[in-house]
């Protein structure tokens, strides 16, 4: 009788891990324009609803439900609370995660985490980072080195490279806020080859599919705008990468001239900002502020700061007026496309870390190697 119980207890077990075990990744975004609420993700194995039960401790006495067959899932909770640990878990149809947990931002203090490239490093040795303990993780573009071409109907294969990067880093990615921006690899769904004039669906997808597919962002995803009032501070993401290529079948980004769509979104994103500190994120040389007879360098310049992540090097560049670009890269050494400007560049891994004293109007900037290691670190002024 003893064995056989302990035969049944075995097998409940057993079946309650495998359930577990088919939510396949877990990661958190924010698709609000600020932190108030966050987005939680998952992938599960079988199709289902999507069931988040939350709070400000282990039980998750909170729930939000979201009818409809998925294996992709976002579910949006509120998240007012600031400095307080959110508990969670997701189900879908009898699949369930452990329950996990992320700090919101603070009243004040707030840190932002800037990698790029991680496409290209392999699996980095993030010990560093995580120690900063990051309120939010942020990217200069390039997540993925390709994606599987997405015009195959229900062929989910091609968000494979995604999810792959966040099982590499499975417990970050479930306890950290990610805001990731697009770089021309994250929409590679074909090889380089036979570049001509007009463009091709069969090189890149210019609308980020897979990208917009797996991360909820605000806006539409390929651009965005997030405002987090405890550090006064605003992040716009761009779509700029490889514009060399652009009207060629090699083009990745959106549309960048005057008048476009991007251009005309960014120049009023940056005149109405009124936050003290406005950071730009993309994925093209620290030279693209030259586009445009000098505009692009016009609205950058309106904010504290421009990061980028062309190239496998840290920089810190500072243009005549005073305005600094940085350049960062998680992945080994490689091309360095290094900026007339440039005040500090070194050909080495590295990241970003910022923190907010919004008590102090200042925003301390540090570029960092994977160990730690500060290569530069600068404070800048709250904006008039």
């Amino acid at each position: 009788m003893m064995r056989s119980r302990t035969l049944v207890c075995v097998i409940v077990l057993s079946a309650a891990l495998a359930a577990q075990a088919q939510i396949e990744a877990v990661w958190l975004t924010h698709r609000s324009p600020t932190p108030d609420k966050t987005v939680v993700s998952w992938k599960s194995a079988r199709p289902g609803p999507s069931q988040v039960c939350y709070g400000t401790d282990s039980s998750c006495p909170h729930e939000v439900r979201v009818a409809g067959e998925q294996t992709i899932h976002h579910v949006e909770i509120p998240t007012p609370q600031r400095g307080t640990a959110i508990h969670y878990r997701v189900a879908t149809d009898g699949q369930r995660s452990e329950t996990f947990a992320f700090q919101t931002c603070p009243e004040d203090g707030v840190r932002v985490a800037v990698v790029g490239d991680w496409a290209y490093a392999r699996r980095p040795n993030l010990t560093a980072l995580k120690a900063d303990k990051p309120h939010l993780l942020m990217t200069a573009g390039d997540n993925v080195a390709q994606v599987i071409n997405p015009s195959q109907p229900g062929d989910t294969r091609y968000i494979q490279p995604y999810l792959n990067l966040i099982r590499s880093e499975a417990e970050l990615f479930a306890t950290t806020p990610f805001m990731p921006i697009t770089g021309n690899h994250d929409k590679q769904v074909g090889p380089r080859e036979n570049k001509r004039p007009g463009t091709s669906t069969e090189v890149y997808d210019i609308a980020a599919t897979a990208f917009r597919t797996v991360f909820a962002l605000p806006d539409p995803g390929w651009r965005w705008a997030f405002t987090i009032p405890q550090a006064d501070a605003t992040f716009l993401a761009l779509d700029l990468h490889h514009v060399s290529d652009f009207g060629t079948t090699f083009q990745s980004c959106h549309d960048y001239h005057r008048g476009s769509e991007q251009f005309d979104w960014f120049d009023a994103q940056t005149r109405a900002a009124s936050t003290g500190f406005l950071v730009t994120l993309m994925n093209e040389k620290s030279s693209c502020r030259a586009l445009e007879q000098g505009a692009w360098h016009t609205m950058i310049s309106r904010g504290t700061l421009c990061i980028t992540g062309f190239g496998y090097f840290a920089e810190r560049a500072v243009e005549s007026d005073g305005f600094p670009y940085y350049n960062t890269c998680m992945a080994g050494p490689g091309d360095v496309y290094r900026d007339a400007k440039a005040v500090v560049c070194e050909r080495v891994s590295s990241y970003l870390l910022l923190t907010f004293d919004r008590a102090a109007g200042r925003l301390t900037v540090e570029l960092k190697r994977l160990d730690g290691s500060v290569i530069d670190r600068q404070t800048y002024p709250r904006r008039r």
